[in-house]
C-alpha cells in the first residue's frame, strides 16, 4: 500500500512530537535537581507548544476576510465545494492541535505535580 504526501503530512506532527517527548524525558531523567528538571520540563514544554502553533493552518480568520464577498464568489456548485473544504480542513487541523494543546498540558501539569510530590516525600523522609 502506497502512502500518500497527505498520509505522510498527518504522521509528522505524532512523530515530531513523540521526539520530542523522547529527548526530553532522557534529559530530564539525568537531572539531580528538582529545580533543573522543572527548569527543562518548562523548555521542552515551550518547545512543543511552538511546535504545536506552526501545526496551525495558515488561513485567514473567519470572522474577518474569510466571508464571501457577494453571491458571485460562491455562485457555482464547484466554488462553494472548494470554500466549504477550504475551511473545513482549516477546521479540522485547527481542532486536532487544540485536542493536542489540551492532552500535553494536562500531561505536563500532572509530571510537575508528580516531580514535586515526590522531592516533598523524599525531604519528609530525610528528616
Amino acid at each position: 500500500m502506497v502512502m500518500e504526501i497527505e498520509d505522510f503530512k498527518d504522521l509528522l506532527l505524532p512523530f515530531g512530537l513523540l521526539i520530542v517527548f523522547i529527548i526530553g524525558s532522557i534529559i530530564i531523567k539525568r537531572q539531580n535537581s528538582v529545580k533543573k528538571s522543572l527548569q527543562f520540563r518548562l523548555v521542552f514544554y515551550g518547545v512543543v507548544m511552538i511546535i504545536l502553533w506552526f501545526s496551525l493552518p495558515m488561513t485567514p480568520s473567519l470572522s474577518t476576510f474569510g466571508y464571501p464577498e457577494d453571491i458571485a464568489d460562491i455562485e457555482s456548485k464547484e466554488k462553494l465545494l472548494k470554500y466549504l473544504q477550504r475551511y473545513n480542513v482549516a477546521i479540522v487541523k485547527t481542532t486536532e492541535v487544540v485536542h493536542w494543546m489540551i492532552f500535553i498540558t494536562v500531561f505536563w501539569l500532572l509530571s510537575i505535580v508528580s516531580t514535586l510530590i515526590k522531592h516533598v516525600k523524599l525531604e519528609d523522609s530525610a528528616k
